[in-house]
Formats: C-alpha cells, sequence, structure tokens
C-alpha cells in the first residue's frame, strides 16, 4: 500500500515559509545554518605570507564580525576545496591564487553551530587587493603588529603556529558551548 501525502495543501505553505526565511535572512542578516545546523559544514581558509606580512580580512558579518581572520568561507555543495579557496578569494580580497599545502585543520564548536575548516597555504598570482563580499577591510598584517589587533581565536593559534615554525599541519579546537 502506497500512501500519498497532499502535498498541494503543503506547497503554499512551503512556499510562504521560503518566502520569509529569504526576507528575514535579507533584513535582519541572519546566518540560517547557524541556527539550525544538524552536522558540521566545512569551510576553507587561505594563508598568504609575504615579507613576513600576512593577508588578513576584517569580518563584515556574524560570527565574527569586527574581528581579524584569513579569508575564505563554507564550501558550496559540489565544489572542490581548491574551488572554493579560489571563488572566496575571488569574492572577500579580489585576488587570483594558487594553491598549495594544508597549513591547519580547524574545529569551532559552539553553541547553535560547528565548523571544520581547512586551511591551505597559497600565492596570489593575480587580481587586485580590494575589500569586498563579507570582508569590510583586507589588508597585509605585519606578524609583530598581530597581538595589537582583534583577531579570532583561531587564527591568531595559527598564525603563532606559524610563524614559530612548527610542522603543519596544525590541528586547532575551539569549543564554547
Amino acid at each position: 500500500m502506497t500512501l500519498k501525502f497532499p502535498t498541494r495543501l503543503l506547497r503554499p505553505r512551503l512556499q510562504l515559509l521560503l518566502i520569509s526565511y529569504t526576507i528575514h535572512h535579507k533584513l535582519l542578516n541572519i546566518n540560517f545554518y547557524r541556527y539550525f545546523m544538524d552536522r558540521p559544514l566545512v569551510a576553507v581558509g587561505c594563508l598568504i605570507v609575504e615579507e613576513n606580512k600576512v593577508l588578513l580580512v576584517k569580518r563584515k558579518n556574524p560570527p565574527n564580525a569586527g574581528l581579524w581572520a584569513i579569508p575564505g568561507g563554507k564550501v558550496e555543495y559540489g565544489e572542490t576545496l581548491e574551488d572554493a579557496l579560489k571563488r572566496e578569494m575571488r569574492e572577500e580580497t579580489g585576488l587570483e591564487i594558487a594553491v598549495s599545502d594544508i597549513i591547519s585543520i580547524v574545529q569551532v564548536i559552539n553553541e547553535g553551530y560547528h565548523y571544520v575548516i581547512l586551511d591551505f597555504e597559497c600565492k596570489p598570482i593575480g587580481g587586485k587587493l580590494r575589500a569586498s563580499s563579507d570582508a569590510s577591510e583586507v589588508e597585509y598584517i605585519p606578524f609583530n603588529k598581530l597581538k595589537d589587533i582583534p583577531t579570532t581565536k583561531t587564527t591568531y593559534d595559527m598564525l603563532i603556529m606559524y610563524f614559530k615554525g612548527e610542522k603543519p599541519p596544525y590541528s586547532i579546537i575551539q569549543i564554547s558551548k
């Protein structure tokens, strides 16, 4: 026996829910995934170091709004890690990059969200540096100035290990429940 669900009754409500979600998401800048995650999201980060300076972006949106971090973001469905890195770098910094080795594996577990972030060493190969997308600012920060700016804890921890010359990949876990 096959049960048939009356989808014609559900469709208008589902459409209304999606329209409502879209309006609220845009107006209130709510990250839907953070509140309804049932599994970790995969993200990537791009470490570019030139002349003892590291490329950082100042995050525009939660959860790290106002903090400096290495550029990166979520991997989209069907996207390779390398493609995600290249897209995120274009979107946030305007740079084209060549992707190299993995530098760290970061796990961020907070109430309402859980990210697994794979950070890679990268080299700029083109484009023009400019802040865009989720970044309000983008800048090469000298290593000796890192302690003077507000960074994400995981970015700071990773950069300390990197500049101390520790052997990657680094494993960084931040749990705040």
